[in-house]
């Protein structure tokens, strides 16, 4: 269900979002965080509203919990910023992207997130799928989303898979990649060889948010 932001601006301050509410109605949704967060929701006349939201990175809406109606935000040309926690999202195009500054400009992810059933969790912690069994290695894109996870009360596990469009923005230009060749091409040849150091040295790995953040504040500072 979508809402206006007058009706946001107004549930708001009468109707508190649960966050509890996260696992037992994620349905075939893919959220960017693993439970709802602590959010407030700037509008470009200047008025705040705060509330619990997640991002759903498959169909990209930001969504929250009005009691127990899950609601898709609506009316995003009268939004300027939503802040979740320490991270800043702003609409573009009718869905959002995540802003990371840098010591120059700044980076820009636009996230993609689909998931994929991987099999079902057995008593000690293995997964079966079409006859074949392999552990389970729970792990975070340091703190960005779990790549394997299972529904509460549920022995269905999933992976979620990132096809994210990033924007690298300096003096208003922004280029524009989604992987590590696009990101390279971006770039003359004396810094290619910078970077490809930089990466190898570091540890880069483009699948991993992260890194991607931390490849990009390098490379605003080269010359």
């Amino acid at each position: 269900m979508k809402a206006s932001i007058l009706y946001l601006l107004f549930a708001f301050t009468l109707a508190p979002i649960s966050g509890t509410l996260f696992a037992q109605e994620a349905g075939n949704r893919v959220y960017l965080f693993d439970s709802f967060k602590p959010a407030t929701v700037k509008m470009k006349n200047g008025s705040k509203a705060s509330a619990s939201f997640n991002y759903d990175g498959s169909k990209r809406e930001m969504v929250y919990y009005d009691k127990e109606q899950l609601m898709v935000l609506d009316g995003l040309e009268q939004v300027d910023t939503i802040f979740i926690e320490n991270r800043k999202f702003v609409p573009f195009q009718q869905k959002f992207r995540e802003v990371v500054p840098l010591t120059e400009g700044e980076l820009q992810i636009d996230w993609s997130m689909k998931r994929i059933f991987l099999g079902k969790k057995g008593a000690f912690g293995q997964v079966s799928h079409s006859g074949t069994v392999q552990n389970i290695n729970p792990g975070y894109l340091t703190g960005y989303l779990s790549t394997q996870h299972s529904n509460e009360g549920s022995n269905q596990v999933y992976s979620t898979v990132l096809k994210n469009t990033y924007y690298l923005v300096q003096k208003s230009k922004p280029r524009k990649f989604n992987s590590l060749k696009t990101f390279m091409s971006q770039f003359p040849e004396n810094q290619q060889t910078q970077l490809t150091d930089f990466i190898k040295n570091e540890k880069v790995d483009f699948n991993v948010p992260e890194d991607v953040v931390k490849l990009a504040g390098f490379a605003v500072t080269l010359e």
